[in-house]
């Protein structure tokens, strides 16, 4: 697996998720971005936010560039090794397409709610295996797996809208907000209300499939539940 996410291009650790951006509270001054690639993230919330920004990167050669933008980089799995850092310390921990390559995302989150305030936030995106373009391949007969991408091969956990919320909430944690980015090609507008169609005439509730199926990627900010 690691040899995957070497032959990786470099294109795949440099990129910000505007609209994750958008999420992050202004007033966050202390975060964490686990798996921060080559801290391009983190380095566009300390100029915005003037906050200091911590990253987590599995990989040396990521870790490496990102130590130049952002405050402290540590090397390290999120699902094996330790956090060197104090409990309560952060106002907000970032997972920008993070959780679905970990084998456990549940013990994942509640590893690190020690590690927020009590008033911190989770920050994440996720990908959406309700894409049209998924049910497309299905409909073909095919599941290819790719270097990125809803399919990429170096995902081990798979999510829908639904299953996004249970995760969070089962892992002790109220959804504040969910947005998704959209991603369609032309035939897709056709296929999803042929889709439409057929399931109201078996019925089949598909109230929420359009806005289900043209949903790429969710974003969502959630807070540990707080226990008298």
């Amino acid at each position: 697996m690691k040899k995957e996410y070497e032959n990786k291009a470099s294109t795949y650790y440099q990129g910000i998720n505007q609209q994750l951006f958008s999420l992050i509270d202004p007033g966050s001054k202390v975060l964490l971005d686990v798996g921060c690639g080559e801290g391009a993230l983190g380095a566009a919330i300390k100029d915005a936010y003037e906050a200091e920004v911590h990253g987590f990167e599995l990989f040396q050669h990521a870790a490496d560039q990102a130590r130049k933008k952002l405050d402290s980089v540590t090397v390290g799995n999120i699902e094996q090794d330790s956090l060197p850092f104090a409990h309560g310390y952060f106002d907000g921990i970032i997972f920008a397409d993070v959780l679905e390559h970990t084998l456990d995302p549940w013990a994942t989150l509640e590893k690190v709610k020690p590690y927020l305030k009590q008033s911190g936030t989770i920050y994440a995106s996720i990908p959406n295996v309700g894409h049209i373009s998924i049910i497309e391949e299905l409909i073909r007969g095919t599941w290819n797996y790719v270097d990125a991408g809803l399919l990429d091969k170096t995902h081990f956990r798979f999510f829908t809208k639904s299953e996004i919320e249970k995760l969070f909430v089962s892992s002790g944690y109220d959804v504040e907000q969910i947005v998704n980015n959209q991603v369609l090609f032309p035939h897709h507008h056709q296929l999803i209300h042929k889709i439409v169609e057929a399931g109201q005439s078996i019925g089949i509730n598909v109230d929420t499939f359009i806005e289900r199926s043209v949903a790429y990627q969710y974003m969502l900010k959630a807070k540990p539940v707080v226990t008298a």
